[in-house]
């Protein structure tokens, strides 16, 4: 008997359920697509946990549904509506196509799929119950024309899979996000979720791309979006972007991109969106970004991954430089900057973009002074903000400006490029530093050592309400020890509101609510299994980063002296929080020599 063997039905469809099934969010991700392909123009999505995983998930929707027969073959493998032959996978149009995952889900829980065919003449609807795989019943019943799927103990006789799966709000995380992304992915459909009999989001299905958006982010969200519309090249675009000057994120979890109603994750398309910001983006930072992208379905191929959340153009160059030029005429096309024309830190600042910001002088600038104050140009009153601010920041970290050594403190001898401070050490050797990656190290041990010595973060006078989207709302059970070890005590105010009663000691004088959401955003985008001594750590490093100063930020002699005490005076001055070097040291030698001096 030779080795090779072609393996059982059931072996091949557990298999495919690896493939196609990681957990929850993948059956609420096949089925909403089923129905989406079916035509419906109302989904419910209905969940049930308990305190270790979803134990129910339940999607009915009003498309046009299948006949007795069907119903059946649905759970077949490779058994697909979308495509009759190999020639359809050139121009693909449908969500689906494979026909994997009715059998793929079958085979890893227990199914009831209840079904009634759209205008059929036959009164009664079909139900089709599988456990395993396992074909359980096959009846007819009453029911509404569409379709119901309801999916219960999802790896139940696959308990290898079923222990990798995460906690409670990592999976509803996960779902919130799919369901957000179809949602504004397909505008005319009413999308509702429910969640322990709890109504958890809804969507209209009137088309309207802002009634979604501020749906996932509120109604004042929408207000800083800009829209981009129009046809560049191959390639038809329609969607919003980040007003530049309104605020940005350090992750690119709020990318919404799709190319013919398909969700898709693109590191390409992410790159031509912020070349179309160009140096409207500050460095590191990631717009809000939702566009829909129509091309030719025969120049895209979907068929390169199992989940198809990827796909493959053929003429990708042609696309990524129409929507490069579409988000470009976008931003520059009309005034989009930021709006507010008061003076104040937060609509002027050391970014390039907000230079143009429309300044209103205060009615007590008069006679000679306001000569003077008029002839201040943006940028110089952006320097003076700035300054001012990074006195502030300066202040938070004053806890540690003096070396516990004696070892010699660099002198400053000046600055470049706003970013990098000009030293001479003890012997006269250059020391060049990252100033940014400076106080990072500064801010970091302070809060490490706030952490170790298990002290309690500083209440604010006046609470910070903070808005979390559904995702977000949803991981912040999993993460409130952990932001309380770090300093942050945050209190259920309202749906998806939380009040931040307190921050680190080191940030008393810090009521952002940007911070704070900054972090759960970085702990959503890099979520894992590290433990909680990693997130905690994760926590302490993005509050160290969001709080300091920053590269690009003019600062004066004194500042930086201060600065470079603060430094000299840490556990590790030589290398940030994220293990870059914060110093760089050009030796007499070092310098002789590249002038050729020896």
């Amino acid at each position: 008997m030779g080795v090779i063997i072609v393996l059982d039905e059931d072996t091949i469809n557990h298999i495919a359920a690896g493939e196609v099934v990681e957990r929850a969010e993948s059956v609420v991700k096949e089925l909403v697509e089923n129905a989406i392909d079916a035509g419906a123009k109302r989904i419910k999505i209905d969940l049930v946990t308990n305190k270790t995983t979803v134990t129910r998930v339940a999607v009915s929707d009003d498309g046009g549904g299948m006949n007795s027969e069907d119903a059946l073959l649905a759970f077949h493998q490779h058994a697909t509506s979308k495509i009759s032959q190999s020639a359809d996978l050139v121009a693909i149009k449908t969500l689906g196509f494979r026909g994997e995952a009715m059998a793929s889900i079958a085979a890893v829980s227990k199914v009831t799929l209840t079904t009634k065919e759209r205008g059929s003449e036959r009164p009664e609807a079909t139900r089709v119950i599988f456990h395993g795989g396992e074909l359980i019943a096959h009846v007819a019943i009453g029911a509404p024309e569409g379709t119901s799927v309801i999916v219960e103990e999802l790896f139940y006789n696959t308990p290898a899979r079923k222990k990798f799966q995460k906690t409670i709000a990592t999976e509803l995380v996960h779902i919130y996000d799919i369901v957000e992304r179809l949602a504004l992915a397909h505008r005319e459909i009413s999308f509702v979720l429910f969640h322990q009999g709890k109504e958890r989001f809804r969507t209209h299905g009137n088309g309207s791309y802002e009634d979604v958006i501020a749906t996932v982010f509120g109604q004042s969200f929408v207000k800083g979006l800009v829209p981009v519309v129009g046809i560049y090249g191959i390639v038809k675009v329609a969607g919003f972007v980040t007003r530049p000057g309104c605020q940005m994120k350090s992750t690119s979890n709020r990318f919404y991109l799709s190319i013919n109603h398909r969700q898709i994750i693109s590191r390409a398309l992410q790159w031509a969106v912020r070349e179309g910001y160009g140096t409207l983006l500050p460095k590191g930072m990631y717009p809000a970004v939702f566009l829909d992208l129509e091309i030719d379905p025969r120049d895209v191929d979907v068929n390169v991954h199992p989940t198809k959340k990827e796909v493959r153009l053929s003429h990708e160059r042609d696309v990524l430089i129409g929507v490069q030029e579409a988000v470009y005429c976008a931003l520059h096309e009309m005034r989009i900057f930021a709006s507010d024309p008061q003076f104040s830190e937060t609509s002027l600042g050391s970014n390039d973009s907000v230079a143009t910001t429309a300044i209103t002088l205060p009615p007590y600038v008069l006679g000679e002074a306001f000569s003077h104050y008029k002839r201040l140009t943006t940028s110089q009153i952006s320097a003076t903000v700035a300054l001012r601010k990074t006195d502030k920041q300066l202040r938070r970290t004053r806890y540690s400006e003096t070396p516990e050594t004696t070892e010699f403190v660099p002198e400053v001898l000046g600055q470049i490029a706003d970013t990098y401070i000009l030293a001479r050490n003890e012997i006269g050797d250059l020391v060049v530093i990252d100033q940014h990656a400076a106080h990072e190290r500064v801010m970091y041990d302070l809060l490490l050592s706030q952490n170790e010595r298990k002290q309690s973060g500083q209440e604010l006078i006046v609470p910070v309400q903070l808005k979390l989207t559904k995702k977000e709302a949803a991981a912040i059970p999993d993460l409130l020890s952990v932001l309380a070890d770090a300093g942050y005590t945050l209190e259920l105010f309202g749906k998806d509101v939380w009040m931040v009663r307190t921050v680190p000691v080191v940030l008393a004088t810090l009521g952002d609510p940007a911070v704070v959401h900054e972090i759960i955003a970085q702990i959503l985008d890099k979520y894992s299994s590290g433990g909680v001594e990693s997130v905690l750590d994760r926590v302490l490093k993005m509050t160290a980063c969001r709080t300091v100063v920053r590269g690009a930020t003019p600062m004066t002699m004194e500042q930086m002296q201060r600065l470079i005490c603060q430094l000299m005076a840490t556990r590790s001055p030589y290398a940030c929080p994220h293990g870059r070097p914060t110093t760089i040291v050009l030796t007499k030698e070092r310098l002789a020599t590249m002038f050729l001096r020896t």
